[in-house]
């Protein structure tokens, strides 16, 4: 029986979030999916590395219904942050075993696994500050990263007692009391005006993605993350039609790119229309990030 690197990601996803990572065996999603384990290791080298590519895509669906929930018609800015609170809580419950208690682990170290962390907080805090920004206006600009800071460490608190205990707290009741407790915040700091602690390069090691110590090689990271696209592309599954349409749509980019004055508009609706690929998302999502982040 042949299976193909999506079929065994898939049951891997369920088994991680079934049992965790140390409890789940190469040999457990072997027989899941009905392969010898020896195949496993044709699409991953490693357990590590398949529980990388498992997080990584649980961030990516975690991303794709916070896209949705922006796009909810009649929600107010208060009413969506109060509803991305809920969805965060929920999500992290279910994959709990994924996002949550994998910090303990020696997956942490792994040299793989380490960057994606750094990826995935500097997504999160990017996220975290828009979300922000959305609710309260540019008017907290000189306050954004003191209160991305506080956020963070108020949700990180909660989702702790939510996903341990969470037969105690009601998630809409939570939510709501993180957002009264913020608009106190906010309100107290415009009134009091006080020196901000935090400014955007304390972040900005993650806000670009764990690459902050290579801030003035741009070209050698676009290099590297459109060599990795490259290989990507050869193993994905589908037509040879349609990869090589792919291959086309990546060259236009890496061109584009270096232009002095590219195309924004028509590289943002290319790097979206690759984004649609499972297997290249989240390149897509890296490239996207170095290219406008001005570094």
């Amino acid at each position: 029986m042949s299976v193909t690197r999506e079929e065994v990601l898939k049951s891997a996803t369920r088994l991680f979030k079934e049992r965790g990572f140390l409890l789940t065996t190469i040999q457990d999603i072997a027989e899941d999916c009905g392969i010898a384990k020896g195949s496993v290791y044709k699409f991953f080298p490693s357990k590590e590395d398949l529980f990388s590519e498992v997080f990584d895509q649980c961030h990516n669906d975690y991303f794709d219904q916070v896209d949705e929930l922006t796009r909810l018609p009649g929600l107010s800015p208060e009413e969506q942050f109060i509803q991305q609170i809920i969805l965060r809580f929920r999500y992290f419950i279910e994959y709990k075993h994924i996002l949550v208690e994998f910090t303990e682990l020696p997956i942490q170290q792994n040299p793989k696994f380490h960057p994606l962390r750094h990826k995935v907080r500097g997504r999160l805090i990017r996220w975290h500050s828009e979300c922000l920004l959305h609710v309260y206006g540019e008017e907290i600009h000189p306050y954004l990263w003191d209160l991305v800071s506080i956020y963070r460490a108020i949700l990180k608190e909660y989702l702790f007692w939510i996903v341990y205990e969470e037969k105690s707290l009601s998630l809409e009741e939570t939510a709501k009391f993180i957002f009264d407790k913020l608009n106190v915040l906010v309100k107290h700091m415009m009134a009091s005006d006080p020196k901000p602690l935090l400014k955007q390069a304390s972040f900005e090691r993650y806000l670009n993605w764990g690459l902050g110590n290579r801030q003035g090689e741009k070209e050698q990271i676009l290099t590297e993350l459109f060599r990795e696209m490259d290989s990507a592309l050869n193993i994905l599954s589908s037509s040879a039609k349609h990869r090589s349409e792919l291959s086309e749509l990546c060259h236009f980019i890496q061109t584009e790119v270096r232009k002095a004055e590219p195309n924004l508009p028509l590289l943002q609706a290319s790097l979206y229309y690759l984004e649609r690929e499972k297997e290249l998302k989240s390149l897509v999502i890296q490239l996207r990030n170095i290219i406008y982040s001005g570094i």
